[in-house]
């Protein structure tokens, strides 16, 4: 659909792409682009952004009427729901929420309204939050993107660059990025990709 924006992009080790856009996740075919479907959730249509996990399942965000979080299992059934993930822990609302998962499952989900980072191990409770809108180190003017790295590090872009956190969210550095970041990846040699404005950038780590 050429008229509806893409919101959501993410792709498994099997070679499938999850692509969000007008509130659904779509499977496709990553080799050849065929539509395979669907992401099937009873409340119909109302996501924003999908991350995949290293078992192979989604972790998708939520945002209508309510910000949540669902995480599915390798086959595609809904393992868990954390409700108002955002908001229940913040007070604040948010309509805007970019989700990334590490290696052992915990859940990291930004929040651009509320300008934070709110964690969440696997079962879904409520770990701690990050960030926060400011000017000093650590802290957040317009948050973008999120992405974690094989070492557990967070990633946030942000007009002051890219800020990285421990997987506690004690920050750690920032490094600047042409084009700003409206969405971060990492593959399996560590790289980052970030997206300008116009092009897509590689990043090799050194540490």
């Amino acid at each position: 659909d050429r008229k509806t924006l893409l919101r959501g992009l993410a792709a498994d080790r099997k070679g499938i792409v999850y692509v969000v856009q007008g509130g659904n996740i779509h499977r496709y075919e990553g080799e050849t682009g065929n539509l395979l479907g669907q992401v099937a959730y009873e409340d119909r249509s109302g996501f924003d952004d999908v991350a995949v996990a290293a078992d192979g399942g989604l972790v998708a965000a939520w945002y209508r009427n309510r910000d949540d979080i669902v995480r599915f299992n390798s086959n595609g059934q809904v393992a868990n729901t954390i409700r108002e993930a955002i908001s229940g822990a913040s007070g604040d609302s948010e309509l805007n929420t970019r989700v990334a998962v590490d290696g052992i499952g915990n859940i990291y989900a930004l929040g651009h309204f509320n300008g934070a980072v709110f964690k969440f191990p696997p079962q879904g409770k409520f770990v701690n939050q990050f960030g926060g809108k400011g000017e000093e180190p650590g802290q957040f003017r317009a948050p973008q993107a999120i992405a974690v790295d094989g070492k557990g590090r967070v990633f946030v872009s942000d007009i002051k660059g890219i800020q990285v956190f421990d997987g506690n969210g004690r920050y750690v550095r920032t490094f600047s990025s042409e084009g700003g970041g409206s969405g971060m990846v990492f593959n399996d040699n560590n790289e980052l990709f970030v997206v300008g404005r116009t092009h897509v950038i590689k990043y090799a780590l050194k540490d």
